[in-house]
Order: structure tokens, then sequence, then C-alpha cells
């Protein structure tokens, strides 16, 4: 051994791990060739070099001598590999703790989030699924010329009958006739019953099952009914309901001849009882309901379901709908119908139809989930992304220790996968904790009560969440993991891989300005979900909304009402009408004059206090007249666009003149015009209607009251009813109230875009965080080169900042085009909308640029006052 004074000895432990590792008869010459080797690397490299040198030959002999010879795998078995893969995974990310925080911030709330949404499309995917025959049970649905141009799921009762008598194939068929719904007075207080008519093949087509009752007999007499299990417990108590008669309001003694027994899931039809097709018939011959049994204009009232034989196809079914469209309907007539058929499995979630038998979401609502949870994801796969290429740079050694050990690109490949994979897991753990808190959020939407959400995740969501954490660490962990195995082992132990190659990876960039395009378009969604918002409930609708309250009578004579709230001081009006303005819902006739054609007259029944109660503005003719019911049911007063719609020259020119309601040839007197107000929602432009004076229809009362002490004229109020109607609970709100209830959708689509945007942003500042820390990585030497020739902080920022800050600006060009494109398209279907000002812009450049420059600026500072000594001392 060289005992020369300037000689380092080599590493001790290399013998003490050769005595541990190899047969006696190798170890002597083992060490004296890896020790003359050393020598020699002293005096031509230096003791450092000559150092690194030495376990590069440890490592060598390692690899190609001792292991090969064992004949055993390089490595161990193959679950020892796993195992090891797992072991130095979980070592690493608690040996990067800050990285670790990072991704598991950033992919856990964005995980949460997407659980949820995963939740959501589950629960609208289950309907009906457990009917056994779902897959083969169909219903007819109809277009016709609605302003909406939407499909309409119901269509006139008689197409059933006929097409059942033409065509051989059905196996069964069930019509559903709406309008059954009315009042059972129970022990004082009255209990609402909704239900429909339909026939005894029922229980033959659906898998509805009976708890009480014959399926086959509880349909079919006249004034029978069957009640669901939870109505029937809330009507009887612990009597036993069969057999019992109950009175529903004006439809007369049924008899309960069965109880449902609970559905095993969810189901599109919404019904609370089903009552014999056979009582229809007297109801309509008594003017309860209107005519549909044999009618072909009314295709508003009734559904049909069926299943056909095995052997018959809906094509040549379908041949026998246009014979009926062509016989029943002329060519060129308005009342046109155009038949279709639906599979009963694509109705939940499905196309979006008008008049649906129940609440369900719309395929395109399902899709916009599913494309939220993409943005939300692409966000948080780009971060992971970007933060790993950054954090490459530590690792170099590690790389080339591993390739230098043989292990191949594919197994390194394998390694940062796992560790990808790992971070996913580790982030559902913590996103399955936030769903706890996410899911109440959402159930009180507004939206969850109109859709019946049922958020709770069952063990087919737990698996289905963890493929997912899976499939989005495999996804995320494929671009780091190959970068990294594609080092050199020979760069990468001397720390030298190609900061020029880091520097130009175009894929880095691209990625980079994905996801800050994607925050940027969301947030300028964001302000514009938020200012389209504001401007409806803040816009003028042409009435007066203030201190007026809505009673709905709940089938009480609206006079005598109004007799005894007229008694209170503080009321300064009452009035009533059929129908609350603002709310979306409309009535319409089919207007005409004596020659011309007919269109859609929009109209609400009100009372001579009407218009002066909302603050209309009468420009021509007169109000409805005091005590003058008689005259007032042929007077009707128009508003502005009716009297363009008929063509008559002015509002002046108007009053006088009269028109014909098509269907029961009524002639009404134009006796007054007032301005056009907004009475549809603000998505829609202002149509043809007229206010008629019509009090079967008066089932709203509007109250103006005074509103000095508003709690205690709503007191009033309500003791006033309960002594007027003990039977019903008030149903009473704020005129506002209920415009904003309906209005509350809107709310929860901002709630919805806000969130993902709040996401997208805090994601994108963790990836400006990463791709900041990476980028000057990178560059250290540089900085450190330019602070020791003199450079300034100030101009070493700058220097630093400049191609991240490119890279922002390219986000912000492309960002905002696309968000003006985008949003402009679901603007444009507002009647009334926002303006798309700079202001959006400009809040959303303020927001991305305060982040970009506290991040880049922060690590930008952190660089230039690192010490150049320590970053060149390997040089």
């Amino acid at each position: 051994m060289n005992q020369d004074k300037n000689y380092i000895d080599p590493p001790k432990s290399a013998e003490r791990f050769f005595e541990w590792y190899c047969q006696p008869a190798l170890y002597d010459s083992i060490l004296g060739d890896l020790y003359e080797r050393f020598d020699d690397n002293v005096e031509q490299f230096g003791a450092r070099k000559a150092k690194r040198k030495f376990w590069f030959d440890v490592i060598r002999f390692i690899n190609r001598h001792t292991l090969k010879k064992s004949g055993q795998s390089k490595y161990f078995n193959n679950m020892s590999i796993l195992n090891n893969y797992f072991k130095v995974g979980f070592r690493n990310l608690i040996k990067n703790r800050s990285f670790t925080a990072i991704n598991v911030l950033g992919l856990s709330v964005s995980m949460a989030v997407c659980l949820v949404i995963i939740l959501m499309i589950n629960d609208q995917l289950s309907y009906d699924n457990w009917q056994v025959n779902s897959d083969k049970t169909y219903r007819f649905t109809h277009n016709d010329r609605n302003d909406l141009n939407i499909p309409i799921a119901t269509v006139p009762m008689p197409l059933g009958e006929e097409m059942h008598d033409k065509f051989a194939g059905f196996e069964h068929m069930v019509t559903f006739r709406r309008g059954f719904f009315g009042d059972i007075i129970q022990n004082g207080k009255a209990i609402a019953l909704q239900g429909y008519f339909t026939e005894p093949s029922f229980f033959e087509l659906f898998s509805f099952e009976l708890e009480r009752g014959n399926p086959k007999t509880a349909l079919s007499e006249p004034n029978s009914i069957v009640l669901k299990k939870d109505i029937a417990e809330k009507l009887f108590k612990d009597q036993d309901p069969m057999g019992q008669s109950i009175e529903v309001g004006k439809y007369g003694v049924y008899q309960v001849t069965g109880v449902l027994k609970e559905f095993p899931g969810k189901t599109h039809i919404k019904f609370e009882s089903l009552v014999s097709m056979s009582s229809l018939a007297n109801l309509e011959k008594r003017k309860v309901l209107g005519s549909s049994l044999g009618n072909w204009n009314n295709a508003s009232e009734s559904w049909i379901y069926f299943k056909l034989r095995d052997g018959y196809s809906i094509e040549g079914l379908q041949a026998y709908l246009t014979e009926a469209e062509k016989e029943h309907y002329e060519a060129d007539s308005d009342e046109r119908k155009e038949f279709e058929i639906q599979k009963m499995s694509k109705i939940t979630p499905g196309p979006l139809y008008g008049n649906q038998i129940g609440a369900g979401m719309p395929n395109f609502f399902v899709i916009g989930l599913g494309v939220l949870a993409i943005l939300i994801i692409i966000c948080a796969t780009f971060n992971y992304t970007n933060l790993s290429a950054a954090r490459a740079l530590t690792r170099t050694k590690e790389v080339g220790v591993r390739k230098v050990m043989g292990a191949k690109k594919t197994q390194l490949t394998i390694q940062f996968i796992v560790e990808s994979i790992l971070v996913s897991v580790l982030s559902l753990c913590v996103a399955i904790g936030l769903l706890q808190f996410l899911i109440p959020a959402f159930e009180n939407l507004q939206m969850s009560a109109l859709l019946e959400w049922e958020l709770r995740p069952d063990p087919k969501a737990y698996l289905q969440f963890f493929a997912f954490s899976v499939l989005l660490g495999l996804i995320t962990g494929i671009f780091p993991s190959l970068y990294l195995a594609s080092f050199k082992p020979i760069q990468a132990m001397k720390n030298s891989v190609s900061n020029t190659k880091l520097s130009r990876l175009s894929l880095r960039k691209a990625l980079i300005v994905t996801q800050f395009v994607i925050s940027i378009v969301l947030i300028v969604s964001s302000v514009l979900v938020y200012k389209q918002i504001k401007f409806m409930v803040e816009k003028d609708y042409g009435f007066t909304k203030e201190n007026i309250l809505n009673v709905h009578m709940q089938g009480q004579d609206f006079r005598k009402f109004e007799t005894e709230l007229e008694k209170l001081p503080f009321i300064e009006s009452v009035t009533a009408t059929n129908n609350i303005p603002g709310m979306g819902t409309e009535y319409s006739e089919e207007a005409k004059l004596k020659t011309g054609e007919t269109f859609p007259l929009n109209y609400f029944d009100v009372d001579e206090d009407y218009i002066s109660s909302l603050e209309l503005e009468l420009i021509a003719g007169r109000n409805f007249l005091k005590s003058a019911a008689s005259v007032n049911q042929q007077s009707v007063i128009l508003n502005e666009t009716a009297v363009d719609k008929f063509g008559f020259e002015s509002s002046v020119d108007a009053v006088g003149e009269q028109f014909y309601i098509e269907n029961d040839s009524t002639v009404y007197n134009v006796v007054g015009v007032v301005k056009d107000y907004n009475y549809m929602m603000l998505v829609m432009d202002i149509g043809p209607m007229m206010l008629r004076y019509d009090p079967v229809g008066f089932r709203i009362a509007q109250i103006k009251i005074a509103g000095f002490d508003r709690v205690k004229e709503i007191t009033a109020i309500e003791d006033v009813w309960d002594e007027f109607d003990p039977n019903h609970e008030i149903i009473l709100k704020t005129f506002q109230g209920e415009i904003d209830e309906f209005n509350a959708l809107f709310y929860d689509i901002l709630y919805i875009v806000g969130l993902v945007a709040i996401l997208s942003i805090s994601i994108a500042g963790m990836g400006l965080l990463g791709i900041s820390t990476y980028a000057i990585q990178i560059r250290m030497k540089e900085v450190s080169i330019r602070k020791v020739l003199g450079a300034s902080v100030r101009t070493l920022i700058f220097l630093l900042s400049k191609s991240l800050s490119i890279m922002l600006t390219i986000s912000f060009i492309i960002g905002f085009s696309l968000a003006y494109m985008a949003n402009n398209v679901w603007l444009n279907q507002f009647a009334y909308r926002t303006s798309f000002g700079v202001d959006v812009f400009f809040m959303t450049a303020l927001a991305m640029t305060v982040i970009g420059a506290m991040t880049i600026g922060w690590q930008a500072w952190r660089a230039t006052k690192a010490n150049p000594a320590t970053t060149l001392r390997d040089d």
C-alpha cells in the first residue's frame, strides 16, 4: 500500500463489504486490483474523482461477476422486485416531503371533486337498471312545431289503441294519463296525493311489485287505487289499507286495492299512486278533466310504453306510426305530430325532452359534468408532471447508480410509475376524507333536490375510485418516468444531464401553457356566470315585486279570502292570477283574427286589481271594470308584442278590435294595451300575451303589504289563513323570493363553475411553483457565474422570469380567445345578457399575473440569494 503522506485511503467500508459479500478465495485479489487502480486514479485525477471512480469499479464488479455467476435473477424474484419498488417509492415520498405534500394536495382536492361527479353520474345511470325489461321496453314520443324545438315525451292517447289494432307485435302496452292530484282530508288536515291513471298491464311490463293486493285485478275496476307503501302508512298509520275508501278532492271516492313494495332502485316514473284507467271516462264526462280519450289533438297528457314480442322489430312499427301521422293530421297543419320511439334505458340520462314523466338529468348535463371532471384532472395531471420534471434534476445520481448496477430502462420506468401511483392512491385516501364534506355541500344545491341525487358511495363506487386513482397515477407518471429513465449513466453520475435538452423540452412547455389556458377559460367563465346571474337578478322585469306576497290558494275561493284580508290595516291591495310572471311557466291559446293564421297567444288569468298592484303601464284603453264580471270575461288586455303580432297599426287602434280562440271559438274584445314587460324568464324574448279575466283560473293571491313590520304582517296573514282554511298549511312566499328560487339553478351553476375555477387557479399556482423551481435549478450555475461577475439581483430576477413570463403571455392570448368564443355560445342563448367587457379580461389577467409574479419572483429571489461557491465548487 502507498505510504506517501499525500495519499488518501480508499473507503474502508469496501473491505467490510467484501468480507461479507465475497468468498475468501476472491477477497485478497479483488481488493488488491481495486486498490491498485485507486492509487493510479489518485495520481491522475485527484482524490475526489478517484474515490468516485473506485465506487464505480465496485458496482461494476458486483454487476458483472458475482450476481451473474450465481445463476439467479439480478435482483430478486418478481414479488421481491415489486416489494422493492414500493419500499423505494415510500422512502422517496417521505424523503421529499414538500414535493409529496404539493402533489397530494393538488391531486386530492381535484380528485375529491371528481369523485363527487362520479357519484352524480352513477346516480343518474342507476335509473331503472333494476327493471327486468329495461332494455326491451320503449315509449312513443313526438315532435311538433314548438318554439323550443325539442321532442316531447307525451303523445295522444288514442295512438296506443290504434297501433295495437294495426300492429300485432306488442307483448305489453301501458298508457299513463296525468291529471290525478288532490287533497285527502285526514283528521282535519289535508294530505296532497298525486298519481297517474294506468292499466292492469302495468305490473306485467314493469318490475314494480305489490306488497298487498293482486297485480292482475288491482287496477281492473273503476275507482280503484294502488298506493306506494310510504303514502299508505301516512294515510292509514297502523290500519290495514286494503279495501279502505279515500276521497280525493274533486275526483271522488276510491277504494285501495293494492300497496306497492319499496322500490329497489330509482325510476324515472315518479308517482305516489296509480288509479285504474277505467275511472277516466267518467271524470272526462263530468268535465273534471279535459278530453284525452280519442282526442288526437291532445298530445300533452299521456305517455305510452310498450314491449314487442320476439321476432318483431322497431323498424316495422315505425311504418305504422308514419301512416297514423298522415291519417290524422294535415301535412301543413300546425297540429301535425311526428311520432318517434325511444328506448326506456336511454331516457335517464338521455336527450332533453319536454313533458317528461319525472325529473332526470339530460345527457348534455352528464357530459358537462364529465368535461368539468376532465378539466380538473388535466390541471392536476399537468401540475404533477411539471413538478416531477422539476424534481428530476435531484434524482440523476440515483438513476445513474441504478443503471450502472444493471437496471434496465423498463425497470426504472416501472419504479417511477409505481411512485406516481403511490402518490395517487395516497391522494385518494385524502380525497375520500374530503368527500365527506363535499357530498353535503352538493346535496344542498337546488338541482340536487330537483334531480333527487343520492350521493352515497357503495362498494362499487369505491372500486371505481381506486381504479380511477390507479389510472390517474399511471397517466401522470408515464412522462416523468420515461424522462428520468432516459438519462445516460455517466452523465447522470456526474450530474451533467443536458440542460439544453431540459430547457427545450417542448412537451413540458405545452403542458404549462395548456394548464394556464384552462385556468384562464375557467376564471373568465366564472366571472361571466356571476355577472349574468347578477344581471338577471337586478334587471327590471317591468313590474314591481317589492312588498308583494304570493299565497297559493290550494283550491280555495279567492274572493272569500280577499274579503278577510281586506280587514287588515296594512293590506294595500289584493289581486289574483293563475301564474307568477318571471317564472318561465306559460299558458297559451291558439288565437286568430277573422282572417289569417293562428298563433300561440300566452295568457294570464287576472282580476281588475292586477295591473295596479304590479304597477304595469297601461298605454291604451282601460282596465277591467269593477264588479262587472260578465263584461270582463269577454274582455282582454294585450301587450305591445301581441298588438304587432295581430297586425294592428298601433296600440290605440287595437282597442275595440276582436279576435278568436280557435279551440272553443271564444270571441274576445280588446279593451286595453299594456307596455311590454318580462312575464317569462329572461332567457326568452317577450312574446305575445294577453291578460284575461277568468275567476276559474285564480290559483294565486298576490298581496301587497305596507312592509313596515314584515314579520308581524306575515304572521297576521297566516292567522287569517288558518281561520279561513284550517285543513291546509299556508303556502306563502315573497314575490322576489319565489323568483330567486326559480333562478337558484343558475346559482348552482355559478357554485360549481366557481369551485372548479378556484381549484384550477390553485393547481396552476402549484404547477407554476414546480416549473419555476425546475427552470431556475437548471440555470443555477449560470446565475452563480453572473452573480460573481457583478450582475444585480434585479437583472437576475428578470433573466430567470423572462421565459416563464413569455409562456404566461402566450397562455393569456390563447385562453382569452377560447374563453371569448366559448362563453359567447351560452350567453347568446339569453334574450337579455350581460356585457363581455374588458373588465372580465382585466380581472382574470390581474389574478393570474399576481399568482405568477409571486411564485416566479419568490423562486428567482431565492436563486439570487444562493451562495455561488456552493453551486460552483465541483467545477
